[in-house]
This record gives structure tokens, sequence and C-alpha cells, in this order.
């Protein structure tokens, strides 16, 4: 579903991605993690082309995100991505947030995109929210409309930067609870994430990375079962986060 080849980005003279490679096949989970600056919100956001990379190919179902007359919207159409912040529009309501896309980019009537809301909403438990303004939900809440947003695209592929970093500890949960639904149901997902519980529990992959390199890309199971064969850095890395 997801190959990146060799893939590297630079901000000016700073390597932030430096010969990625990896695959994720359909229907696998995959869970990014390292330390900050590691460049792995920067890899998942090449993926879809949000952030450009000046070296190495991309595909996402057969499709060369790195080809200049790739038409990206539509693309971005098929892979769904939620942010660290939300993204929501303010001024909009919940449904309102959920349909217009719909209706501007899928072309579906109005009609059509709230059936789809109301489905989803249902999904992550939001149904008696709809005619709210994110302003007046909950972090964990506006997180899941985000959720529920993406998925009203039919996505191909979802991709999550860091979906729970930014939301108070007792809200993580409620997040990571639809999560794991949508892995249940056989999405396929890139997330970036400390939550190492998460990542063990529902994960089929998981990809560590330092310095913009990929240093281990393994099974979740090998990941933490035996990470005495773990590079150091990986090895450090897990001490510190798994006993705090």
């Amino acid at each position: 579903m997801i190959k990146l080849d060799k893939v590297s980005k630079w901000y000016g003279e700073f390597k932030v991605l430096n010969g990625c490679s990896t695959s994720v096949a359909k229907g696998e989970v995959v869970v990014v993690c390292g330390p900050s600056g590691s460049g792995k919100s920067t890899l998942i956001k090449t993926i879809n082309a949000l952030e450009p990379h000046q070296e190495g190919e991309i595909y996402v179902d057969d499709v060369a995100v790195h080809d200049k007359t790739t038409n990206l919207p539509a693309l971005r159409a098929r892979v769904g991505m939620v942010f660290q912040h939300f993204e929501l529009f303010p001024h909009l309501t919940v449904m309102e947030n959920l349909t217009l896309t719909q209706v501007k980019v899928l072309g579906r009537t109005k009609d059509d995109a709230a059936a789809r809301g109301v489905t989803l909403l249902d999904r992550v438990g939001l149904r008696l929210h709809a005619d709210k303004h994110p302003g007046q939900l909950s972090g964990g809440q506006q997180q899941r409309v985000a959720i529920a947003r993406a998925l009203a695209m039919d996505p191909i592929v979802m991709l999550f930067d860091e979906p729970t970093s930014a939301l108070d500890p007792e809200m993580v949960g409620e997040v990571l609870d639809v999560m794991r639904g949508l892995a249940q149901d056989g999405m396929t997902m890139v997330c970036v994430s400390h939550e190492m519980g998460f990542a063990r529990e529902v994960s089929d992959r998981v990809i560590f990375m330092d310095g913009g390199r990929i240093i281990e890309d393994c099974t979740t199971e090998h990941f933490f079962g035996h990470t005495h064969t773990l590079s150091p850095r990986a090895q450090d890395f897990l001490s510190k986060i798994l006993t705090h």
C-alpha cells in the first residue's frame, strides 16, 4: 500500500530525512517512534506530500507521490490525515466539518454527506454533539471528530501524527480506543506515537527513528520482546520511555 525508497529531505543545510526506506502492506498497522527531532513526523507527511522531499521515491497504492505530474489533491483525498492539534474549522459545527470536504471534493450530495457523517459520529461516540462547534468540545472529543472527518473521505490509508500528544491524560484513552477499532477493522495505518502500550497492543510493526534515519524496522514482538538485539540508541529510548 505504501512504499518509501531512499527518501531524503533537507531544510536548508539540515538533512531531516536521510535515505529512509520502508513499506506498509494493506491492513498493516505501523507505529513510528523515536526522540523529538528524529524526523518521524516529517516522514509520514512526505507520504501524502504535505512535506515535499528532495530525493527518493514514494508510492501510495502504486501512485508515484514523487512524480510531478501526480494529482496530489486527488491522492490526499484517499489518504486520511489526523494531526496533533485537530485542525478542525472552528466556525463550523461538527457535522459541517464532516460534510464540507465530502461535498466539495467527492461530489456527494449534502444529504449523502450528512448520512455518512452521522454514521461516523456514531462510530466515534459523538452523535449527540453534531450541532456543536469544536470550541464546545474537549480535546479528546475534537480529536475523535478529526478522525471521523478523515474517515468520511473513505481513505485507503490513515496517517496519524502524534494524535494524543496535545491531550490531557484522561482523554488519551478515548482516542486510542477509536484507533484500536480502526485497526481491528483492517484499516492500513501509520501512526507517529509515544504511546508504547498502544504500539505493543495494536501495531504489527514498529519503526524507530533517530537523526533522520530509520534505525529499526521490525515486528512489534521483536521490538518489545527482544530489546537486547536492538541498536543501543533504541535500547536507550525504550529504557527511558517504558519506565516513566
